[in-house]
């Protein structure tokens, strides 16, 4: 840099004589406006921006005792705008067919475990039973099957929306779908004890992650995402999870009117809005933002991008590009369209309170599960060609998918007697000739139906037999199923319904 401010400044030096007068002059753009045409690489460095790389980018791909530095972009890149007619490139899709290995439907449960498996539940139950532990002293010695029911009842009560957890459970707003379930201090138990890892087992570099005690239910989940088929058209955006609480991982985005405090994710969906891919925004690390020359969105869209296969035209769509992120994708084989800021390409002109924070990621990767079920469900049927009025609203795909969570495997308690509680008792002493009427019994998902654990049969009022084909009159009840269903020497459709 001295020889070329020689140069400059008093017209000598002990560089090459080639080095003429219009060459000083694009230097001394450079020295003065920051910007010139030409390309020069100065090999002095700056501890400065070594510093502000960022200490975890560079521990994960160059240990601790070696001897080399990692590679620095250049600081500018040289791009020339041309006026000319664009041509397009090829842009047919070759990646795979969403719809070549589907044959037939599937249960809203078996939907829901393509995202939310059996194992990740049996980690997470394994992990609230040793916090529960550590923390009381006492275990909460919960199970699988109760992880479930707790999961199906928080799906209920995201259909009936009440004030307060409890009225679930209080005589005068009681839902017997939540409320015979468990009852409202086991409810509550399990939602304190709820963990995801063990703290004790972590080791104190795993814990620079500020999504330490969820990671490895995030990575879990994302890679039940990312096994499903990609759409070609695919967009990468970013979603805030409402949160006010203190974290170090909460986020302030002044143009969001609904949720402006919260915790952001970057999402890549498709064009059905299944999510396939997500990233959870931490901040800078240790205090100082990590450099990069596509910027922050570029670096994201990159991210959510290298899990898509290369090579086969998929479509991004985005904000806020730079040409060094369209160039990165075309590297790929993948096709940009986004909008842009006017400063981004260079030479070209336009015109509630919580200390286990964690645990609103959780419930929300639990509420994309069920989006994402359903979503899979709804490109089956149009697969299958499945008439529209017959294709399950969310609203009900969603509640047969709790009953499924609440039910299947699990023996039911026995009924309590037939006595009206106290808010019917007040209805029928106010309104003496006005009895309840009892809502309509409905079918049982299959998976309830099927699962062959608690299905007793129940002396009941003589009704009508629920099973399909049958028109005849019984007074055996499942139990479990809630419906009547014949059971005698004729007829045995008690089997034939559970089978």
């Amino acid at each position: 840099m001295g020889e070329v401010l020689d140069i400059v400044l008093n017209g000598e030096s002990d560089v090459d004589s080639d080095f003429t007068e219009t060459d000083a002059r694009d230097v001394m753009d450079i020295v003065l406006n920051g910007e010139s045409d030409v390309d020069i690489d100065f090999t002095e460095t700056d501890e400065s921006d070594e510093e502000a790389c960022g200490e975890e980018s560079q521990e994960d791909y160059y240990p601790r005792d070696a001897h080399i530095q990692p590679p620095r972009p250049a600081k500018h890149a040289k791009y020339q705008w041309q006026k000319k007619n664009f041509v397009s490139p090829n842009t047919d899709f070759a990646g795979p067919s969403l719809t070549e290995d589907v044959s037939s439907l599937h249960t809203p449960l078996q939907y829901f475990r393509r995202f939310v498996s059996e194992d990740m539940i049996d980690s997470l139950t394994t992990s609230t039973n040793v916090y529960s532990l550590q923390a009381t002293g006492t275990s909460v010695n919960t199970s699988r099957k109760e992880i479930e029911q707790m999961m199906g009842m928080y799906l209920k009560m995201g259909l009936v929306r009440m004030n307060g957890c409890r009225m679930y459970w209080e005589a005068d707003t009681r839902i017997p779908a939540v409320a015979d379930v468990m009852p409202h201090n086991r409810f509550q138990s399990l939602l304190t004890s709820l963990h995801l890892v063990d703290n004790l087992t972590v080791p104190e570099r795993a814990k620079k992650d500020k999504l330490w005690k969820i990671r490895p239910w995030l990575n879990s989940f994302r890679e039940k995402c990312l096994q499903v088929v990609p759409e070609e058209h695919n967009s990468v955006y970013e979603t805030m999870i409402p949160f006010k609480g203190r974290s170090g991982v909460e986020q302030y985005m002044r143009g969001k009117l609904t949720t402006p405090w919260g915790f952001k994710l970057w999402v890549r969906a498709g064009t059905s809005g299944m999510v396939c891919d997500i990233d959870v925004y931490q901040g800078s690390s240790g205090g100082i933002q990590a450099k990069s020359e596509r910027g922050l969105s570029g670096d994201v869209v990159m991210k959510l991008a290298s899990t898509l296969p290369s090579g086969q035209n998929y479509k991004i769509y985005a904000d806020n590009f730079t040409p060094l992120l369209v160039e990165s994708l075309l590297g790929r084989g993948i096709h940009y369209t986004g909008t842009t800021r006017q400063v981004r390409p260079p030479n070209c002109k336009f015109s509630l309170r919580a200390r286990r924070w964690y645990m609103y990621i959780f419930w929300h990767t639990i509420t994309l599960a069920v989006v994402n079920a359903w979503l899979l469900y709804k490109r089956d049927c149009e697969a299958l060609k499945v008439p529209p009025k017959d294709v399950l609203k969310l609203r009900i795909f969603q509640s047969r998918l709790a009953s499924s969570l609440i039910l299947v495997g699990a023996a039911v308690k026995m009924p309590k007697s037939e006595q009206p509680s106290s808010a019917q008792k007040r209805q029928l002493e106010e309104s003496p000739n006005c009895a309840p009427r009892k809502a309509p019994r409905q079918h049982r998902p299959s998976d309830v139906r099927h699962d062959q654990v608690g299905h007793f049969p129940m002396k009941t009022k003589k009704g009508r037999c629920r099973n399909s084909g049958c028109s005849g009159y019984t007074i055996v009840l499942c139990h479990k199923c809630d419906v009547r269903l014949c059971l005698s020497g004729d007829r045995n459709c008690f089997w034939d319904y559970h089978c």
